[in-house]
């Protein structure tokens, strides 16, 4: 026992004498007082517009050498929110400048930037950050290629229902339009493969989706692996989902798949074990229920469906179904689209030339391509039509013939003349295709483009109408002036911060 006391009381005069030290030490040290800075004049949060002077004059209070502004440096950084961006990609240098006077060139969206003050004779930094939200006018809404007079002009209805006229030359693009306007398509938003193409007789082309400037590599010759010419236009472009679309040039099909790294190359309307292309309609069902996702083509010689599927360089046959033949329709392809109804399903309209009957048939390629519906079409004036579109809420098929526009259910076969533009001319009719849940209330809408014959440069007009059940009236919920001949209109999708 007297042995534990003493190795007790070893141990308490060790920790005693080490707390002793200790606290002799704390006073060998000599602190002083740093030079320090207290930021003012900047605020929590900040929008910005791209192309637009973004101004900060902050004030800066140092608790020494206030005066002596040449004793520090500055910086202003901005990092974005957006985290599928690459890390290389996510630093935005803004300023090396005491005040923030700056054109915002960064892409839309939310930041977080930083505002660094050094102070040069002891190397401390000290930082102030703020949010910033980078919006622009051509942010989002629908993008309008028009016929003035044999030429393209690109326009715009922004996100704010603002009608921006010849917005690549608004947005001081460098890209100016030749040739005659074709096609204008916003590929689905996805950080990688998102774009803006623009299709005239002269050339295909995106964009650049931020800032609207241009350079020859993004012509979409770039995104063929076999040998194009530089110029190339093809007649369309139509995405399946945010990695897969086709293309359409001279009667052929071609294949891009993102994530296989798959570039168009050759043609992909030709079925397996035969040796020849066919020529394929220029109607295309695109496919979402199958990964990759793929298409429904239409071969023109053989009257017959095919389907592109599971990534591959050419078709397939159909499998058997009891409506109607795939493979031995016996009648020509007037019109096929996919649409959301139902579940997703593709709508196509044939004609029989010997009888002169229109037919549709829907067809639900997430059920092993079942026919849905099959029946002749007993529709006003149906061999007049000259576009069709179909309804994604209700099935409802539009088609116009001449200045009228009708409304066609395929369950009550009946027709109701729903829109008269009298002596206008109707250039377009269309139900967007979207993606992006948050712009579904856009693919509902019925678009119609007119326009007068006595003055086609400016008379244009876009109106979109609200699509009610039971074969209600339409309700207009837009319109739109002052475009020329509209011959192409596509959404431009992008993702709510």
């Amino acid at each position: 026992m007297l042995k534990n006391i003493y190795y007790t009381a070893i141990v308490l005069f060790t920790l005693i004498g080490s707390f002793s030290g200790c606290k002799k030490d704390l006073g060998n040290y000599d602190y002083q007082p740093i030079n320090e800075v207290n930021f003012g004049g900047i605020e929590k949060s900040y929008t910005a517009e791209i192309g637009k002077p973004f101004v900060i004059n902050p004030v800066l209070k140092f608790t020494k050498d206030e005066n002596d502004t040449a004793q520090y440096t500055y910086e202003w950084y901005a990092l974005t929110k957006d985290y599928s961006v690459l890390p290389k990609d996510q630093r935005k240098n803004l300023a090396k400048t005491k005040n923030l006077n700056v054109l915002i060139t960064i892409a839309s969206g939310q930041y977080q930037v930083f505002y660094n003050v050094t102070d040069k004779k002891t190397g401390i930094t000290f930082t102030k950050s703020f949010d910033l939200q980078v919006s622009s006018e051509v942010y989002e809404g629908w993008m309008v290629l028009n016929d003035i007079n044999g030429t393209a002009r690109l326009d715009m209805v922004n996100q704010n229902l603002n009608v921006i006229k010849d917005v690549l030359k608004t947005t001081g693009s460098n890209l100016t339009l030749t040739g005659k306007p074709l096609d204008i398509y916003c590929y689905p938003w996805n950080p990688s493969t998102y774009g803006i193409y623009v299709t005239t007789d002269k050339l295909t082309t995106k964009i650049d989706p931020e800032t609207f400037s241009w350079k020859n590599t993004l012509a979409i010759a770039y995104e063929f692996a076999s040998n194009v010419s530089s110029d190339l236009h093809v007649d369309f472009i139509k995405a399946a989902d945010e990695e897969v679309s086709y293309v359409n040039t001279q009667g052929n099909y071609y294949y891009y798949f993102y994530t296989w790294s798959r570039n168009y190359s050759v043609p992909i309307n030709i079925v397996r074990g035969e040796n020849k292309v066919f020529p394929a309609s220029p109607f295309i069902a695109t496919v979402t229920s199958d990964y990759p996702a793929g298409a429904i083509l239409f071969d023109k010689e053989k009257q017959r469906f095919v389907r592109h599927v599971n990534g591959e360089s050419s078709c397939a046959l159909m499998p058997d179904q009891p409506l109607f033949d795939y493979n031995k329709t016996g009648m020509d392809l007037v019109f096929m689209d996919n649409t959301s109804y139902n579940g997703g399903e593709a709508f196509a309209i044939l004609k029989n030339q010997l009888t002169s009957k229109y037919y549709l048939a829907r067809i639900n390629p997430g059920d092993g391509y079942k026919q849905n519906y099959y029946q002749e079409m007993l529709a006003t004036d149906i061999d007049k039509a000259e576009q069709f579109a179909i309804n994604p809420d209700f099935g409802y098929i539009f088609y116009n013939v001449g200045s009228k526009i009708y409304e066609y259910d395929m369950f009550n076969k009946t027709s109701k003349l729903m829109i008269d533009k009298g002596t206008d001319k109707i250039s377009l009719i269309k139900f967007q295709q979207v993606f992006k849940p948050s712009t579904v209330g856009v693919s509902n809408k019925l678009v119609v483009c007119s326009y007068s014959l006595a003055s086609p440069t400016d008379s244009g007009k876009m109106e979109l109408y609200k699509v009610p059940n039971l074969n209600a009236d339409l309700s207009l919920t837009g319109a739109y002036t002052g475009f020329g001949k509209i011959v192409s209109v596509s959404y431009r999708e992008r993702p709510k911060n």
